[in-house]
């Protein structure tokens, strides 16, 4: 692959890991970005609050079913932008430079592979509930039981896809810290689990509303918003992507 090939395909795979980013984000504001009181939804979350584990309710309640059905689509639609963006990230690593590069690139293909199901499952989760304001009260039992059960299957599928991200991100966040990278050294800084959720939880909470509470569910599509933007800027010129050695 030619050099100017190559550097056209850096800032290709890097745009679309900043779609991707928008696109999940803009999910997450869709399908958790609402929030709601006691007073609003008293049978949820005063008479029910103790029968229901799922986190996230008063965050769905007041949004329709098809925005729900959107914020839970459009991620969908949106992760083949992320898995593009794995590889923008994998040559920033320089992968000839060892296995190091490899496993956090097998571990983010993985972790944005998996991540689908974490994301639209809480549509079927808030759905469950949705209805029981709309059911007798005979029918709440049972979709109590099952609106808890798909909670256990969506906090498997979503904290299966998030622990693997943070492993990945943790790597390489090491591998550009131990230098050698396309980035300087000083991009470990962003690029690392915990600068990536905190980066995401102070977004919005600068942002006037309605932006902050449309962005507050989405912490870690917001971080992997600075991550991807501010690495393409950094490759975009593509001095660094030599092999030569540093």
């Amino acid at each position: 692959m030619s050099a100017s090939i190559r550097l056209r395909l850096v800032r290709l795979s890097g745009l679309a890991g900043i779609l991707g980013a928008l696109l999940w984000t803009l999910g997450d504001a869709l399908i958790i970005g609402a929030n709601a009181g006691v007073a609003d939804y008293p049978l949820l979350l005063d008479t029910y609050a103790e029968r229901i584990g799922f986190d996230g309710l008063a965050m769905m309640l007041p949004s329709s079913e098809p925005r729900l059905a959107a914020g839970a689509l459009v991620a969908n639609v949106g992760i083949v932008f992320y898995l593009a963006g794995c590889w923008h990230l994998l040559q920033g690593m320089r992968p000839d430079r060892g296995w190091l590069a490899w496993v956090a690139f097998a571990l983010l293909v993985a972790g944005n592979a998996w991540s689908p199901l974490g994301h639209a499952g809480f549509y079927y989760v808030g759905m469950v509930y949705k209805t029981l304001l709309e059911t007798p009260v005979e029918a709440h039992a049972a979709l109590l039981e099952l609106g808890n059960h798909f909670d256990h299957v969506l906090m498997i599928a979503w904290l299966l896809a998030v622990v693997t991200l943070g492993v990945a991100l943790l790597l390489l966040g090491l591998r550009i810290a131990l230098g050698g990278t396309a980035w300087p050294r000083w991009f470990a800084l962003v690029a690392n689990p915990l600068s990536l959720v905190g980066i995401g939880l102070l977004v919005p909470l600068v942002l006037p509303e309605p932006l902050s509470t449309w962005l507050g569910g989405a912490a870690f599509n917001v971080g992997w918003l600075a991550v991807y933007a501010l690495s393409t800027a950094l490759l975009w010129r593509g001095d660094t992507l030599s092999p030569v050695a540093r």
